[in-house]
């Protein structure tokens, strides 16, 4: 395993959490799946406010500092990419928004004992941007929480309420009965994309994780489209076999959501129609531009949604992308999206003229803070099949 790696997100040393097996299971070809055998339609009882206020990323794991995962000489982007297109929501949801729990002194609870975590991550006045930032491998990005974001009356028009940034969110799951975060987005009418890493130990004998449950648009304990619980969630065998070692040649992972009335007495309505969501393509992620959106703890508490804009840096084996970045645990899973924007007039010129598709899925970072990159897997093949799975699982999952 290379030590100067981690997962970014909240499953820094998750495979830390299994038991060597003495047998090894032989693995079956493509994805591996795992159903809810609890009805979807039922008050999940694990997600208490507590546990949604103690959900945070794993510590990181101690290894030395700065070391550099070296460059791959050629860009491992080959074939012709494969898309799908976004969509906008058809349902205007003003809803009012569902508070899931009470930050703590507007914090999570993830920063408890790291007084200099905590003090660099006073609350911030106004609508801070860091422009041209780099650390230490001189990859340049721009750090930005979304905004404008109001309160009150006035939060309808904040920016994370608005398409395309309310495809995005946290998603909470369970290890062990331990409650934990990462980042995701919805890239289809029932289907959200993460990194299998938030899914899944890496280790066949242990397995999936539980009690998913996505809240899109989450700010500050609330859920302004409310909570989603998971149907049907799968990864690739890359991960699901790879122990947990970054970077992966394929650490993503996609969740089906079951529909879920907005109002009482309400017709059940999907994920997607309230949201939106995200195209995707594939074999992109190198030379590009992207948005890495999600709720890195170390920015605003992962209370609030962040964007992390940068060029593609270096190629890495296998099969992974670097690109500069601050975030860190908790952006794990987040999209990064290819020309993230509301296309204006006279625009979509260019090589890459794909709006709002997802190329990448945060996978990995470096230990120390310095290097401030984090790496993503391709999108090839592999990402094609497990969304072909899910479509086809449930009807009305990518169809009218």
């Amino acid at each position: 395993m290379k030590k100067a790696l981690l997962i970014a997100g909240a499953l820094a040393s998750a495979c830390l959490l299994a038991t060597a097996s003495s047998a090894s299971a032989a693995p079956a070809p493509g994805p591996v799946v795992k159903t809810n055998t609890v009805s979807s339609l039922l008050p999940n009882t694990y997600w208490t406010p507590e546990r949604f206020r103690a959900a945070k990323p794993l510590a990181l794991p101690i290894a030395a500092a700065g070391q550099r995962h070296a460059p791959t000489l050629a860009a491992p982007m080959t074939g012709k990419p494969v898309s799908s297109d976004p969509a906008a929501p058809s349902i205007d949801a003003n809803l009012p928004s569902m508070n899931l729990f009470t930050p703590i002194e507007g914090r999570n609870q993830a920063l408890e004992g790291n007084d200099s975590l905590s003090a660099s991550l006073a609350e911030r006045s106004g609508q801070e941007v860091t422009p041209t930032a780099a650390g230490s491998f001189g990859a340049y990005y721009t750090s930005t929480r979304v905004f404008p974001m109001y309160t009150g009356a006035a939060a309808a028009y904040s920016a994370d309420r608005a398409y395309p940034y309310r495809t995005v969110g946290k998603l909470f799951f369970s290890i062990n009965g331990v409650p934990y975060l990462c980042s995701a987005s919805v890239i289809q009418r029932r289907i959200v994309a993460t990194a299998g890493h938030c899914v899944h130990s890496g280790n066949l004998a242990t397995g999936f994780y539980s009690d998913f449950v996505f809240v899109p648009a989450y700010r500050d304990g609330s859920a302004p489209f409310k909570s989603w619980n998971w149907r049907v969630v799968t990864t690739t065998l890359a991960w699901a076999t790879g122990n947990g070692e970054v970077p992966n040649a394929a650490d993503y992972a996609m969740i089906e959501f079951d529909d879920q009335p907005l109002t009482t007495g309400g017709a059940p309505v999907r994920l997607g129609n309230v949201t939106g969501w995200l195209g995707w393509q594939t074999n992109s992620l190198i030379p590009n531009h992207t948005s890495k959106l999600g709720y890195p703890c170390n920015l605003d508490a992962c209370q609030k949604m962040q964007n992390v804009m940068s060029n593609s840096f270096q190629a890495t084996e296998p099969n992974n992308v670097e690109y500069g970045s601050d975030a860190r645990g908790g952006s794990s899973g987040g999209p990064w999206v290819q020309n993230f924007q509301i296309l204006q007039v006279g625009g979509g010129t260019g090589l890459k003229t794909g709006s709002n598709r997802v190329v990448g899925i945060t996978s990995y970072g470096y230990v120390s803070e310095d290097p401030k990159v984090q790496g993503a897997s391709n999108l090839d093949g592999r990402w094609v099949e497990l969304f072909t799975l899910l479509c086809g699982f449930h009807r009305g999952n990518c169809t009218p």
